[in-house]
């Protein structure tokens, strides 16, 4: 029996089990915008657990009754880290109040360290975790920050586990606690993709935000702290809990809907078996797109797409910001997205967007909550599922990756020591 015969034979019986064993009691979309009583309105409670899931189960492909839950539990953790921004009020859990990696890490705010506004703001750098970066549709830098709640932060300083010589003395496995529903907060990383704003906008959360510029990054070799109004445009929020396989975390990513169109030849999360994942290329967007993105131009279809700058590039004193060596400005990104929004996902986004009407958060969208559904094989090395997930804001040239998966990429994560730190670079 060749290869493709065994998967396509493991693909139906792992169908004919989903069939069979997807019980899942996930409530009514209009019935779920709040983990506590009474369900059917919006909320600052941050869900510490996902309960609608058996450990028993084997999902091998994504089905809209066994998704729907770990969605609804996206959104809601979504809404009550950015309660602030629907202008009711603050909330406990609203990720300002936490800790910036620099702050955990001790590597410090850099030139920023002294600025008056320094603990109120976004600290942002230009870099994605690959080292690579992202120019906006206004010659800007797209600039991240990672946060870490209480729970996280609190289980790294008890531990002594936020310096090189705290983790090697550590002797056992980094295993940040589980959430439940009986009063453990769960853990939660949040990674942010920000857009400078040359102007105020309401469709955003907002934040004031301090760009530490290196000496080597600078157009003048100076070395300097930007101070800019920054647009939300992607956000991971990343949450380990006890229920189902929780233990391998749950991986939700959002961002904002006028990222970028979708490829013509944008694939559906469940049709995974091909020799190539996209042979020739991920294809510009059907004809006729005319709406602006922050990260498209519509105007040039022959652009090179979703293509990392090749030159060296460099702070400009003035916006636009990001410069060539010469001080040119640097080409905008061309980008597309090449996997299209699983259909029951994007009912969920509407049934939320249309609950938050009038705010800024319902110009946001889900791209997909993964989750540990099956145990790991050669076709799903963790067992995750969708099998493939990545944000165009912050994973933007993986998409094509046969390894661009949250949890897949994440299970190799270690320490700086080299022991395994429990799904989180944030320990190299």
């Amino acid at each position: 029996m060749d290869t493709h015969r065994v998967i396509r034979t493991l693909f139906l019986a792992s169908l004919a089990l989903l069939v069979a064993q997807s019980d899942a009691t996930a409530q009514p979309l209009e019935q779920s915008f709040c983990i506590d009583p009474p369900h059917d309105r919006l909320c600052p409670v941050f869900p510490e657990d996902q309960t609608d899931f058996s450990r028993f189960f084997e999902y091998r492909v994504v089905n809209d009754t066994a998704q729907a839950p770990f969605d609804t539990y996206a959104w809601q953790a979504f809404v009550a880290l950015n309660w602030a921004d629907l202008e009711r009020s603050t909330a406990s859990e609203n990720w300002r109040h936490y800790a910036r990696k620099q702050d955990v890490l001790g590597s410090g705010l850099g030139l920023c360290a002294n600025h008056a506004d320094a603990q109120e703001s976004v600290v942002a750098t230009p870099f994605q975790s690959d080292g690579t970066q992202l120019i906006d549709q206004s010659g800007n830098f797209i600039v991240y920050e990672t946060r870490l709640n209480t729970t996280a932060e609190t289980y790294l300083r008890e531990h002594n586990l936020v310096t090189t010589a705290g983790r090697a003395a550590f002797g056992r496995p980094i295993s940040f606690p589980q959430g439940n529903l009986n009063g453990q907060a769960a853990p939660a990383l949040l990674k942010f993709a920000w857009q400078i704003m040359p102007e105020p906008t309401s469709d955003m959360i907002r934040a004031r935000g301090l760009i530490p510029i290196q000496a080597n990054q600078d157009l003048d070799a100076a070395g300097r702290c930007l101070a800019v109004d920054l647009g939300l445009i992607g956000m991971h929020i990343v949450t380990k809990v006890e229920s189902g396989h929780g233990d391998k975390w749950i991986w939700a990513t959002f961002e904002h809907r006028e990222n970028a169109p979708t490829a013509a030849n944008a694939r559906e999360i469940n049709s995974l078996y091909a020799n190539a994942l996209f042979p020739d290329g991920c294809a510009g967007p059907k004809d006729g797109i005319e709406q602006a993105y922050r990260l498209f131009d519509p105007s040039c279809p022959d652009c090179a797409r979703n293509m990392p700058p090749s030159d060296t590039l460099y702070w400009a004193e003035e916006p636009p910001y990001a410069a060539t060596a010469t001080g040119a400005p640097a080409e905008p990104s061309q980008i597309v997205r090449c996997w299209k929004v699983f259909g029951p996902t994007q009912q969920t986004n509407l049934a939320w967007q249309k609950q938050l009407t009038g705010t800024p958060l319902e110009h946001y969208m889900l791209i997909s909550s993964q989750w540990r559904g099956a145990n790991p094989d050669p076709i799903f090395p963790n067992g995750e599922l969708p099998r493939y997930l990545s944000n165009v804001a912050m994973e933007t040239y993986i998409q094509t990756d046969p390894q661009g998966t949250c949890l897949g990429c994440h299970a190799n994560a270690r320490t700086s020591e080299g022991a395994p730190s429990d799904f989180t670079f944030l320990l190299r």
